[in-house]
């Protein structure tokens, strides 16, 4: 069995299934590149009785994804990623290539951080779009992160911006970063988000989490900790979403 296993973002997310799941398992696989983890992720050792190994990138695509599947004709393989499996679309062709070569498949769900945006922070959760990420603009302007926060503005819609992880390279965006290349797309295009209004997401769930609503050329004067950050782009709010901006994400008069 492959099981792709949400360990959410801190070993306090662990629910009772996935530490089910870790301690029958006789490998640990640990995705180390998808997010950031609040605790060190050695910690999972206390839950499972396999073997733990580290992967890159590399380890779980081409070659390295050939053997893993492999490998869990005869054994059990925990595949254990921060946040939830799928939410990004990092483990998709993983899961497709074990099902396909009749390899049994089980998913684990935890914590994700579009899950945690929707329900932490005082806005209703049908009224988001499309998620988008933004991406440092180092090879090309990303265009269609903005054209589609466009979009969901005119839909009156709130657009959840992910920002750039490059973990490999030790990188990570943060706010001030990501609102910086958000105003030279905007000035470039229709400039229409130097009065809309914004959040700034620091470390969701985590114990250092910092949450600040602001306009989004504003939000550049707030101290945060430090990644991973996301930004939610805010459109028309509610009356019982304004008091949310106000009373949860502290939204100055």
């Amino acid at each position: 069995m492959l099981v792709f296993l949400g360990i959410g973002y801190s070993i306090r997310h662990l629910t009772l299934e996935a530490i089910e799941y870790l301690r029958k398992a006789d490998k640990v696989v640990i995705d180390t590149y998808t997010s950031l983890y609040e605790d060190d992720l050695s910690a999972l050792a206390e839950y499972a009785r396999g073997e733990l190994i580290y992967a890159s990138r590399k380890d779980l695509e081409g070659e390295g994804m050939n053997s893993l599947i492999e490998e869990a004709r005869f054994k059990a393989i925990v595949l254990a990623v921060p946040g939830d499996p799928f939410i990004a679309t990092t483990h998709d062709s993983l899961r497709v290539e074990a099902v396909k070569k009749g390899v049994e498949v089980k998913v684990v769900n935890s914590l994700s951080i579009l899950t945690l945006i929707q329900s932490r922070l005082g806005l209703q959760a049908y009224r988001f779009g499309k998620t988008v990420t933004l991406v440092y603009p180092d090879f090309f302007k990303p265009y269609s992160t903005i054209e589609t926060i466009y979009e969901n503005l005119n839909r009156r819609l709130h657009t959840i911006v992910l920002l750039d992880l490059r973990l490999e390279r030790e990188k990570a965006m943060t706010i001030p970063e990501a609102v910086e290349i958000l105003l030279k797309l905007d000035d470039e295009l229709e400039n229409r988000l130097d009065n809309t209004l914004a959040i700034g997401v620091a470390r969701l769930s985590w114990r250092d989490e910092r949450v600040q609503a602001d306009l989004l050329p504003r939000l550049v004067r707030y101290d945060f900790p430090p990644p991973p950050h996301s930004l939610v782009i805010v459109s028309d709010p509610l009356p019982v979403e304004m008091e949310g901006l106000k009373l949860i994400c502290k939204l100055p008069d």
